[in-house]
């Protein structure tokens, strides 16, 4: 019987380098694959235009929203009014909206000082039905609450003579209730309401103060403005200026510890939204949080 040779090394060599081979072949491949890409992020929760029912704001305004029936007393009542909120608030508010162009700057500068508005809607032509609501539903998803100004604007038909008539106001307030549903949903029901001209600007209200009580409704006035509506001589030229007259009506108010600020967001009104980072700025300097009202 033969006995069993050793193994060749010349097979022995050819095996090695068969290994060598495949492993320097693996790492190359390896090397040359494109990099493996991280997991793709959770997109950002959508802002939500869904309003809260029986509310003016969605979701996320509900930690900064307070009753319109309070803002109003504090608002009158100034330091003597009872159950002051523990923190001073602002609330700015922008009346005559929507407008194609005055309402995206708007809502583009609150965004970038990361604060929220209370905007006081005209629901017929002037505003909501000239405008369209996908501003109002923009308005909504962003955090800001959305309340009734009129629907027909019209001083001579609710104020004849600078008298309230009070069939037409509450007429015209229930006509601007209903657009804003079509707009916005069933569930949109708003508890701010502004008199076009202001509550304090008109006489003989009392009855139409009280049917919109019946409604749930507290009307909403200011005590500080940018004076952008004002007449042409005496409309601030510049944001600085707009600016100044807020902290000017603060002062002369006795610096309040709740303020309501009046601008507009109607077709051309520009000073107020470039204003808007220095009345914020000034009123956080100041103290002040921010909330919307409803």
């Amino acid at each position: 019987m033969r006995p069993n040779r050793a193994p060749s090394h010349h097979g022995l060599l050819a095996v090695l380098v068969l290994l060598a081979t495949v492993l320097f072949a693996t790492v190359v491949l390896a090397a040359c694959a494109p990099p493996s890409r991280p997991p793709a992020p959770a997109p950002s929760p959508t802002p939500s235009s869904a309003v809260v029912a029986g509310t003016d704001h969605n979701a996320a305004a509900q930690a900064y929203a307070y009753p319109a029936a309070k803002v109003q007393e504090w608002v009158r009542e100034g330091t003597r009014a009872p159950d002051l909120p523990a923190q001073k608030v602002a609330f700015l508010t922008f009346d005559d909206g929507p407008s194609t162009d005055a309402t995206p700057r708007v809502l583009d500068a609150l965004h970038a000082t990361g604060v929220p508005a209370t905007f006081f809607i005209i629901a017929g032509p002037q505003g909501l039905g000239r405008a369209g609501a996908p501003l109002l539903q923009r308005e909504m998803a962003e955090g800001n609450a959305v309340c009734i100004h009129s629907y027909s604007h019209d001083y001579g038909y609710l104020y004849p003579r600078r008298k309230a008539d009070t069939e037409h106001i509450l007429s015209d307030q229930a006509r601007a209730l209903d657009a804003l549903r079509g707009a916005l949903g069933p569930g949109y029901s708003p508890d701010c309401f502004r008199y076009p001209g202001g509550h304090m600007s008109w006489t003989g209200l009392a009855a139409a103060d009280a049917g919109l009580t019946a409604r749930g409704l507290s009307w909403i006035d200011w005590n500080t403005m940018t004076g952008d509506a004002e007449p042409r001589k005496k409309e601030p030229r510049t944001p600085a200026e707009a600016a100044r007259n807020v902290k000017t009506d603060i002062a002369h108010a006795g610096n309040p510890p709740v303020v309501v600020v009046l601008m507009h967001d109607a077709p051309g009104k520009r000073i107020s939204t470039e204003a808007l980072p220095l009345v914020v700025a000034d009123l956080r300097a100041a103290g002040y949080a921010f909330g919307v009202i409803g």
